[in-house]
């Protein structure tokens, strides 16, 4: 039985969804209902209140309060406790809008460093932004998007600020298809989403067929899937921060043939990219 993966909620504005999680620890369904699960796309967990068990890639994550949480996109989890108390937030992100510094920060923490407490002289920074980014979500206002985004975007290097300062020692063992993977992802960058799978079982001393099985084995996903969602990531920056037309965008990519560049993107998002900027533009 192949693990469920699910798409962000289409309540999400600007690739954004922010819900209090008061609610949830009052219903035990809908952790039923969730189950073992992978999200294709980032999950941030501010816990103010009560207690939850969260597992991820088989390791039980005790979280306790006040602290944050990330689940990065694809990984395996699912929760197993929360207490009725439970109090906080939760916050589902489309990776496209994670800074590649901050997506940098994330990627490499262990399970066991996902959870971080924060700080009394953190906390009430933390919780400012993220109660006003929440209100500005509920609220329908004019320039929704762009003000959600920009809460957002403090909202996260906060959360890196927290991350970079934790220093702890807990080790993880890694098996060697997550090891690999783990290696392949950091060769991946904008000048290289265009390479074959070869030229990546190249650099890391191992054969193709190999290569594909590791990243099959730690994400459900194969190497040609994850070059793909690189560009991809990278294309929807572009359409989203900037004014480039879709041509110049394609070209910028190192794509010679922007029709193809629009064919490709619509086969893998659903969309034509000239659609996925409308639907952010008021």
């Amino acid at each position: 039985m192949k693990i469920p993966i699910y798409n962000q909620r289409s309540e999400a504005v600007g690739g954004i969804y922010i819900a209090e999680l008061a609610v949830l620890g009052k219903d035990s369904a809908v952790i039923n209902k969730l189950g073992t699960h992978r999200d294709d796309f980032y999950n941030f967990f501010v816990l103010t209140k009560g207690k939850v068990i969260m597992k991820c890639d088989m390791v039980d994550v005790k979280i306790g309060t006040p602290s944050i949480v990330v689940i990065k996109p694809f990984q395996v989890h699912s929760p197993q406790f929360i207490s009725p108390d439970a109090g906080g937030y939760y916050i589902s992100v489309a990776p496209f809008l994670i800074p590649n510094n901050c997506a940098a920060i994330f990627q490499n923490l262990k399970i066991a460093d996902q959870v971080s407490k924060i700080d009394k002289f953190q906390k009430k920074d933390i919780l400012e932004t993220v109660s006003l980014l929440h209100r500005s979500f509920e609220n329908s206002t004019s320039n929704k998007t762009p003000i959600v985004n920009g809460l957002f975007s403090a909202l996260v290097y906060r959360f890196v600020n927290i991350y970079s300062e934790s220093n702890k020692s807990t080790t993880e063992l890694k098996n060697q298809s997550v090891q690999i993977y783990s290696n392949f992802k950091t060769l991946i960058s904008d000048n290289t989403f265009l390479e074959s799978p070869s030229f990546f079982a190249k650099k890391l001393n191992v054969t193709t067929s190999h290569l594909n099985y590791c990243v099959n084995v730690a994400t459900g996903k194969s190497v040609t899937y994850w070059l793909q969602n690189a560009m991809i990531l990278e294309a929807q920056r572009l359409l989203y921060y900037t004014a480039y037309d879709v041509k110049e965008i394609a070209f910028m990519l190192g794509f010679e043939d922007h029709t193809y560049f629009s064919r490709l993107f619509k086969k893998i998002t659903d969309e034509t990219p000239l659609a996925f900027r409308l639907k952010f533009r008021e």
